[in-house]
């Protein structure tokens, strides 16, 4: 009874953060976990699974961020940036919750950070769209991604072909809990998805078998651990984290090939005449400052020789009394306020009472600028089934209206919409929800460079500082120069140069 009342007041509190805030993935979830709980509360202890059949080999396709996770300590701790991404399944904020504890008390040290942009509802034929703007641009350095779909016409397989052409990022794939009146797993789609984890080299988490095994062991039924009939409650979002996570585990029994994707080139390497250097001084070179790189001369600048799509620099630590400075970003000889450096558009927003974004995908045609676009909706037909809109950038300005049964292309052409990614008529019949006249989808332009590096503050000496100059390049030969600017030190301790393996 005791419990009962806790639990009544947690749901209370779950429902008055629902009213204080607008309509989301996450509120839908705990209004729907808030009504079956009151039925079904969950139990307070779980039996833990039995350890997988193949324990052994599991993280063997991890190799790169199980190690940073595993090796970080007391004195170093390495930086690991994990997305998840998928549909409701993976986009579970409980599911989301218990990943966080499971991977901070596995890996105390390890400086983490979780985000998870998954949208619920949205199957591999949809995620393929939107995946541009959530994904290849994250810089991750694991992808925990799970989806239904996307099977038949090739969407999913292509979303794998472009983490791998993009990132270097390892990928955990889950295949599908048993759901519904499930007894056992569904041959076709487990067969496939140990078709794309064995083609693109991604470690795959059995979730299938492994929670058909422990239903099994622990005498329970497959409801048992659903809110819906499809849905994972609270225990059941326990066993999939735990399932999902042992995966994460340092496995020095398999070669990964991780330096032929991510290079880490230490700054004192440039001091070696007798090499062949990917990195070298125009100028005179810099001094070594505490086994550090430092430089602060206009004339004098740090030149990185290098063949990928991302380069990334880790800070060097300045002695006391020194003033951290700040330095010119150039490259292939150019300034980043060159036209054709990339940039990244991000997800529109979403529609009204939705999670959904309005609109799939953005891309363009003409070079982007950094700004922020709107898309408002300024007239309805008169049976509600096309919306005529205009554009605007806050520094394109205006730029042309268009309708959503065409595709559109705005004056300037940094604005392109495909007629299948309005989603107006879908939030309608899905959500029963109107998009209204005034309405309005926002989105921004986003650099994938620094046009200028700023020394961090370390505070933490056991932190890397590290700060991504730029992405997005055509994975191919490049050169980037540091230039200082003369307004103080600019410590380097090595830069980390990123190849994905496809081309």
């Amino acid at each position: 009874m005791r419990y009962l009342t806790v639990l009544v007041l947690l749901i209370a509190v779950q429902v008055v953060w629902a009213q204080e805030n607008p309509f989301s993935q996450e509120n839908a979830e705990l209004n729907a976990l808030k009504k079956y709980e009151l039925i079904h509360p969950p139990r307070p202890l779980n039996p833990m699974p039995e350890p997988g059949v193949n324990e052994a080999f599991f993280g063997s396709r991890l190799i790169r961020s199980a190690t940073l996770l595993t090796t970080s300590c007391q004195e170093r701790r390495w930086p690991v940036k994990i997305l998840i991404y998928g549909q409701s399944i993976s986009g579970s904020q409980i599911f989301t919750e218990q990943m966080s504890a499971y991977l901070k008390e596995r890996f105390p040290y390890a400086d983490i950070s979780l985000e998870n942009r998954s949208i619920g509802g949205f199957g591999g034929d949809r995620l393929i769209r939107t995946a541009v703007h959530d994904v290849y641009t994250a810089c991750a350095d694991l992808i925990i991604f799970h989806v239904y779909g996307g099977e038949q016409h090739g969407e999913l397989e292509q979303f794998f072909t472009n983490v791998r052409r993009y990132t270097t990022a390892d990928i955990l794939l889950m295949n599908h809990h048993l759901s519904g009146g499930q007894t056992e797993y569904i041959p076709s789609s487990y067969q496939y998805l140990r078709y794309i984890a064995n083609k693109y080299n991604c470690e795959l988490a059995d979730i299938s078998t492994e929670w058909m095994k422990y239903l099994s062991d622990n005498n329970l039924k497959t409801a048992d651990l659903l809110r819906d009939g499809t849905h994972p409650n609270r225990n059941g979002n326990w066993l999939l984290a735990h399932l999902v996570g042992r995966h994460i585990q340092y496995n020095p029994l398999f070669p990964g090939q991780w330096q032929n994707m991510v290079q880490t080139c230490f700054a004192t390497s440039a001091y070696d005449m007798n090499g062949k250097n990917i990195l070298t001084f125009t100028g005179q070179p810099w001094k070594i400052v505490g086994g550090v790189s430092t430089g602060d001369a206009t004339q004098s600048a740090l030149k990185l020789t290098f063949y990928g799509n991302r380069v990334d620099v880790i800070a060097g630590q300045l002695p006391d009394g020194k003033n951290a400075g700040t330095a010119l970003v150039r490259i292939d000889g150019k300034t980043t306020s060159d036209k054709y450096f990339p940039y990244a558009i991000t997800r529109p927003s979403p529609g009204p009472g939705t999670w959904f974004p309005s609109i799939r995908r953005i891309s363009h045609k003409s070079p982007l600028i950094a700004e922020k676009w709107i898309l408002k909706i300024d007239k309805i037909n008169s049976d509600s089934t096309v919306w005529f809109f205009t554009v605007n950038g806050s520094q394109t300005g205006t730029d042309g209206s268009g309708r959503s049964d065409q595709s559109f292309v705005s004056k300037s052409g940094r604005v392109v919409i495909d007629l299948s990614d309005y989603m107006f008529a879908d939030i309608k019949k899905g959500f029963k929800s109107m998009t209204q006249v005034g309405f309005e989808v926002n989105w921004s332009v986003v650099p994938l460079f620094q046009s200028i590096y700023s020394a961090p503050l370390i505070v933490d000496k056991a932190k890397m500082y590290k700060t991504t100059l730029v992405q997005g390049l055509e994975n191919g030969l490049h050169t980037l120069e540091l230039i200082p600017n003369g307004d103080g030190q600019i410590p380097v301790e090595a830069f980390e140069i990123h190849r994905p393996s496809f081309q």
